[in-house]
């Protein structure tokens, strides 16, 4: 019983390090290299435009192919256990239609990008929600290996689209780049796309979930980039190049971090595992334990690194960068808290908690912003992500370790 109790842990260790591993590697390229180099490349203005774009076109990736992904997490064992093959291929074939509609429409109509750029960002979007559909089956298998060569490639299309763009204007390039060659890889490595295109019985339950996680995978995303979304047309391009570089050691985090979740995800997916109120706490007293380890690294290191990647507007971004590295801090914890809630809570408690959530954020940040400016808007985000965080153990106590989870 020992030896198999530390062989699972064992296993787990190592399904973490892959993905640690993996988060390391593409978001330090995107972040020590990309967005550092765009931000020479381009005015503040025009760098806090584009940050503003990705927000808008990373929220419609993850609304759309994330939370398919997470759909078929959650649900694959009931596919499983009735032999059921169908619905996620004809879903994804209508989203990423409607991502693409959407993207061209905010891009053209409202940022008035070229038509270059409308169609890169089109070809970006798709891309990325086929990508982050597919990989579910690395998740699925518990294959996590996979997904650490499937961000080294993408690191790579990093790499080779900043290089093109030392000849080009086009932004867009690097990301392009990035998710062709991991959605190369994947369906190489995939067998989803084979799956049939057809609907089985179970496919309006399944629909109902990715509806609600749709309505609930849009805010939480759109939370994450409400800074630039409120920002932008309050205070301008140059404001959310300021609030981004103050937040990117936090966020950066976040991103790097958020993966473990995903590795939760999968576990929980898995036939044999019970979650228990004990486990939950465990869970969230190591993430909360790892958050203010976290906070006291950036106090010390934040503002070495943001004058070394962002030296034109670390001057302008110092006053803030405590505090809003803190907000995200505390956003990652909620996002590994966030998990078992996803799996095990009843789903149309997504909803009420990103009501919470999203009324505090907008209401707060809105009001504080126009009386404190940058720093209203960080003292709003860290109420609003505390908001969350009690929402989501509130939600996890009460409806977590029962006798029947309803998913």
């Amino acid at each position: 019983m020992a030896m198999k109790t530390k062989g699972r842990f064992g296993s787990i260790s190592k399904d973490f390090f892959y993905n640690i591993l993996a988060s390391v590697i593409l978001t330090g390229v995107m972040q020590v290299v990309v967005y550092p180099f765009l931000a020479l490349k381009f005015n503040n203005q025009e760098y806090g435009t584009l940050l503003t774009i990705m927000g808008i076109a990373n929220t419609v990736i993850v609304a759309f192919g994330n939370t398919l992904n997470n759909v078929r997490l959650i649900v694959n064992n009931d596919y499983e256990r009735e032999h059921l093959e169908g619905d996620f291929n004809g879903l994804l074939f209508f989203a990423s239609l409607i991502a693409v509609v959407f993207s061209c429409m905010i891009s053209s109509l409202y940022f008035r990008q070229s038509i270059i750029t409308v169609i890169g960002l089109a070809v970006f979007v798709v891309l990325g929600t086929v990508r982050s559909y597919y990989c579910v089956e690395f998740r699925l298998i518990l294959d996590f290996k996979k997904i650490l060569i499937q961000n080294i490639v993408g690191a790579v299309g990093y790499a080779v689209g900043v290089a093109a763009l030392m000849g080009f204007h086009i932004w867009v390039i690097p990301f392009i780049l990035a998710e062709l060659l991991q959605l190369i890889y994947v369906l190489k490595n995939s067998s989803l796309q084979k799956e049939r295109i057809t609907t089985t019985p179970v496919f309006r339950m399944t629909l109902i979930k990715y509806i609600i996680l749709i309505f609930t995978g849009l805010s939480t995303t759109l939370i994450t980039y409400l800074d630039r979304l409120i920002i932008y047309p309050l205070l301008g391009g140059n404001a959310v190049t300021v609030y981004t570089v103050a937040s990117f050691f936090g966020k950066s985090l976040g991103i790097v971090m958020t993966p473990i979740a995903g590795v939760l995800l999968g576990y929980y997916a898995q036939r044999n595992f019970i979650m228990t109120k004990k486990k939950f706490w465990s869970i969230n007293m190591i993430a909360a334990a790892g958050g203010v380890i976290f906070v006291i690294f950036s106090v010390i290191f934040s503002p070495f690194f943001t004058k070394l990647l962002y030296p034109t507007v670390f001057e302008q971004a110092a006053p803030y960068i405590f505090i809003a590295n803190l907000a995200a801090t505390i956003s990652t914890v909620c996002s590994l808290t966030q998990s078992s809630v996803l799996k095990f809570a009843p789903t149309w408690l997504q909803i009420i908690k990103e009501l919470v959530y999203g009324i505090t954020y907008v209401g707060m940040g809105l009001v504080l912003l126009n009386a404190y400016g940058l720093l209203g808007f960080c003292i709003a985000a860290v109420a609003a992500n505390c908001t969350k965080l009690i929402t989501l153990y509130i939600i996890g106590t009460l409806f977590i370790g029962g006798k029947k989870n309803d998913q």
